[in-house]
Protein backbone atom coordinates (compact mmCIF):
# COMPACT_ATOMS: atom_id res chain seq x y z
CA UNK A 1 0.00 0.00 0.00
CA UNK A 2 1.55 3.49 -0.90
CA UNK A 3 2.27 6.00 1.50
CA UNK A 4 1.13 9.82 0.72
CA UNK A 5 4.89 10.34 0.12
CA UNK A 6 5.55 7.53 -2.33
CA UNK A 7 1.76 9.11 -4.03
CA UNK A 8 3.36 12.75 -4.31
CA UNK A 9 6.08 10.84 -5.71
CA UNK A 10 4.49 9.03 -8.56
CA UNK A 11 2.58 12.08 -8.87
CA UNK A 12 5.37 13.90 -9.91
CA UNK A 13 7.21 11.52 -11.99
CA UNK A 14 3.91 11.36 -14.36
CA UNK A 15 3.79 15.14 -14.73
CA UNK A 16 7.79 14.96 -15.59
CA UNK A 17 6.74 12.10 -17.97
CA UNK A 18 4.02 13.93 -19.69
CA UNK A 19 6.00 17.32 -19.82
CA UNK A 20 8.74 15.41 -21.52
CA UNK A 21 6.74 13.44 -23.65
CA UNK A 22 5.06 16.85 -24.90
CA UNK A 23 8.19 18.33 -25.33
CA UNK A 24 9.23 15.59 -28.11
CA UNK A 25 5.64 16.17 -29.73
CA UNK A 26 6.78 19.79 -30.04
CA UNK A 27 10.35 19.55 -31.45
CA UNK A 28 8.86 17.36 -33.80
CA UNK A 29 6.16 19.12 -34.95
CA UNK A 30 8.28 22.07 -35.12
CA UNK A 31 9.66 21.96 -38.50
CA UNK A 32 5.91 20.82 -39.84
CA UNK A 33 4.74 24.23 -38.41
CA UNK A 34 7.51 26.36 -39.38
CA UNK A 35 7.19 25.20 -43.40
CA UNK A 36 3.50 25.83 -42.71
CA UNK A 37 4.34 28.90 -41.50
CA UNK A 38 6.79 29.73 -44.55
CA UNK A 39 4.54 28.35 -47.16
CA UNK A 40 1.57 30.96 -45.86
CA UNK A 41 4.03 33.95 -45.80
CA UNK A 42 7.16 33.35 -47.92
CA UNK A 43 8.89 36.42 -47.35
CA UNK A 44 11.46 36.84 -44.66
CA UNK A 45 9.34 37.24 -40.98
CA UNK A 46 6.29 37.25 -42.91
CA UNK A 47 6.69 40.02 -45.57
CA UNK A 48 5.18 39.76 -48.47
CA UNK A 49 6.48 36.96 -50.93
CA UNK A 50 7.02 39.14 -54.21
CA UNK A 51 9.13 42.36 -54.23
CA UNK A 52 8.23 42.31 -57.82
CA UNK A 53 4.35 42.58 -59.58
CA UNK A 54 3.46 39.78 -61.53
CA UNK A 55 2.19 40.13 -65.28
CA UNK A 56 -1.08 38.14 -65.03
CA UNK A 57 -0.93 36.19 -67.31
CA UNK A 58 2.35 35.78 -68.30
CA UNK A 59 3.47 37.07 -71.59
CA UNK A 60 5.39 34.98 -73.87
CA UNK A 61 8.46 36.53 -76.15
CA UNK A 62 10.27 35.10 -78.86
CA UNK A 63 13.94 34.78 -78.98
CA UNK A 64 13.84 35.85 -82.41
CA UNK A 65 13.34 39.33 -81.62
CA UNK A 66 16.53 40.04 -79.21
CA UNK A 67 18.84 40.66 -82.26
CA UNK A 68 22.39 40.90 -81.91
CA UNK A 69 24.14 43.93 -81.42
CA UNK A 70 27.79 44.70 -83.57
CA UNK A 71 30.30 44.55 -80.85
CA UNK A 72 28.72 43.17 -78.01
CA UNK A 73 30.88 40.42 -75.89
CA UNK A 74 28.69 38.13 -75.37
CA UNK A 75 26.39 35.73 -77.35
CA UNK A 76 22.77 36.19 -77.24
CA UNK A 77 22.51 32.41 -78.11
CA UNK A 78 23.40 31.59 -74.28
CA UNK A 79 20.21 33.38 -72.75
CA UNK A 80 17.66 31.15 -74.26
CA UNK A 81 16.66 28.38 -71.60
CA UNK A 82 17.28 31.00 -68.40
CA UNK A 83 16.13 33.00 -66.18
CA UNK A 84 16.99 36.38 -67.61
CA UNK A 85 17.00 40.25 -65.78
CA UNK A 86 16.38 42.39 -68.61
CA UNK A 87 16.85 46.21 -68.71
CA UNK A 88 15.18 47.94 -71.57
CA UNK A 89 17.32 50.94 -72.11
CA UNK A 90 15.30 54.19 -72.36
CA UNK A 91 16.49 57.37 -74.13
CA UNK A 92 16.96 60.35 -71.98
CA UNK A 93 16.94 58.70 -68.63
CA UNK A 94 20.52 57.67 -68.40
CA UNK A 95 21.24 58.25 -64.66
CA UNK A 96 18.19 55.71 -63.77
CA UNK A 97 20.01 53.16 -66.82
CA UNK A 98 23.39 53.50 -64.86
CA UNK A 99 22.09 52.77 -61.64
CA UNK A 100 19.81 50.11 -62.61
CA UNK A 101 22.65 48.53 -64.27
CA UNK A 102 24.98 48.98 -61.60
CA UNK A 103 22.79 47.58 -59.04
CA UNK A 104 22.10 44.34 -61.05
CA UNK A 105 26.08 43.65 -61.70
CA UNK A 106 26.43 43.60 -57.81
CA UNK A 107 23.49 41.06 -57.50
CA UNK A 108 24.92 38.66 -59.81
CA UNK A 109 27.84 36.91 -57.99
CA UNK A 110 25.51 36.46 -55.59
CA UNK A 111 23.84 33.61 -56.86
CA UNK A 112 26.90 31.24 -56.40
CA UNK A 113 26.56 28.12 -58.16
CA UNK A 114 23.31 29.59 -59.57
CA UNK A 115 24.91 32.27 -61.04
CA UNK A 116 24.96 29.80 -64.80
CA UNK A 117 21.20 30.03 -64.46
CA UNK A 118 20.93 33.58 -64.66
CA UNK A 119 21.71 36.06 -67.02
CA UNK A 120 21.39 39.97 -67.22
CA UNK A 121 20.59 41.56 -70.93
CA UNK A 122 20.06 45.22 -72.06
CA UNK A 123 18.28 45.34 -74.85
CA UNK A 124 16.68 48.76 -76.67
CA UNK A 125 14.58 49.23 -79.85
CA UNK A 126 16.30 49.68 -83.51
CA UNK A 127 14.73 53.09 -83.54
CA UNK A 128 16.25 54.29 -80.21
CA UNK A 129 19.79 53.59 -79.49
CA UNK A 130 21.04 54.72 -76.25
CA UNK A 131 23.12 57.67 -75.61
CA UNK A 132 26.89 57.57 -76.58
CA UNK A 133 27.62 58.12 -72.82
CA UNK A 134 25.58 54.95 -71.33
CA UNK A 135 27.47 52.99 -74.49
CA UNK A 136 30.70 53.01 -72.88
CA UNK A 137 28.96 51.41 -69.73
CA UNK A 138 26.73 49.11 -71.72
CA UNK A 139 29.76 47.26 -73.87
CA UNK A 140 32.44 47.64 -71.16
CA UNK A 141 30.10 45.31 -69.24
CA UNK A 142 31.63 41.98 -69.63
CA UNK A 143 28.84 40.08 -67.95
CA UNK A 144 26.34 41.46 -69.79
CA UNK A 145 24.07 40.33 -72.94
CA UNK A 146 22.95 43.33 -75.67
CA UNK A 147 20.42 42.92 -78.18
CA UNK A 148 18.19 45.41 -80.10
CA UNK A 149 14.19 44.74 -80.46
CA UNK A 150 11.84 45.97 -82.93
CA UNK A 151 10.42 49.35 -82.48
CA UNK A 152 7.12 48.42 -80.50
CA UNK A 153 8.75 46.54 -78.57
CA UNK A 154 8.79 48.96 -75.20
CA UNK A 155 5.21 50.02 -76.10
CA UNK A 156 3.93 46.32 -76.11
CA UNK A 157 6.01 46.00 -72.46
CA UNK A 158 4.34 49.40 -71.44
CA UNK A 159 0.71 48.13 -72.58
CA UNK A 160 1.62 45.03 -70.23
CA UNK A 161 2.40 46.72 -67.24
CA UNK A 162 -0.16 49.56 -67.64
CA UNK A 163 2.27 52.62 -67.43
CA UNK A 164 4.90 54.39 -69.25
CA UNK A 165 8.95 52.57 -69.74
CA UNK A 166 11.24 53.97 -67.49
CA UNK A 167 14.96 52.91 -67.10
CA UNK A 168 14.81 52.12 -63.90
CA UNK A 169 12.52 49.56 -64.14
CA UNK A 170 13.43 45.47 -64.71
CA UNK A 171 11.60 43.13 -66.11
CA UNK A 172 12.03 39.09 -65.18
CA UNK A 173 12.08 36.59 -68.09
CA UNK A 174 12.08 32.60 -67.22
CA UNK A 175 13.87 29.98 -68.92
CA UNK A 176 10.87 29.02 -71.09
CA UNK A 177 10.41 32.65 -72.50
CA UNK A 178 7.70 34.58 -70.80
CA UNK A 179 7.83 37.81 -69.41
CA UNK A 180 6.45 36.67 -65.45
CA UNK A 181 7.59 39.92 -63.49
CA UNK A 182 8.66 43.20 -63.18
CA UNK A 183 9.98 45.31 -60.74
CA UNK A 184 8.98 49.37 -61.12
CA UNK A 185 11.83 52.39 -60.68
CA UNK A 186 13.22 52.57 -57.73
CA UNK A 187 12.76 48.62 -56.70
CA UNK A 188 15.13 46.87 -53.98
CA UNK A 189 17.64 45.18 -55.81
CA UNK A 190 17.93 43.07 -52.57
CA UNK A 191 13.92 41.99 -52.86
CA UNK A 192 14.05 40.97 -56.40
CA UNK A 193 17.82 39.05 -55.31
CA UNK A 194 15.28 36.85 -52.85
CA UNK A 195 12.57 36.74 -55.46
CA UNK A 196 14.64 35.26 -57.89
CA UNK A 197 16.37 32.75 -55.33
CA UNK A 198 13.27 31.38 -54.79
CA UNK A 199 12.66 30.64 -58.48
CA UNK A 200 15.95 29.16 -58.53
CA UNK A 201 15.01 26.98 -56.11
CA UNK A 202 11.79 25.91 -56.68
CA UNK A 203 12.39 25.39 -60.54
CA UNK A 204 14.03 22.43 -62.29
CA UNK A 205 14.77 24.31 -65.53
CA UNK A 206 17.01 27.05 -66.32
Amino acid sequence: METGEETGLTRQRKRHGLWIFWLIVLIGTAPWLGAWYLVRHPGLWGTPGNHGQLLQPPRPLSYEQFQPVPGARKDLKEIRGRWVMMHVIVPGDEPACRQVLDDTRRLHPLFSKDIPRVRRLAVWGEDRPPAAGLRSQLFGDRDLYLARVPPDFAARLAGWIGRPLRCGQLFLMDPLGNLMMWYDAGFDPYGLYRDLKRLLKASRIG
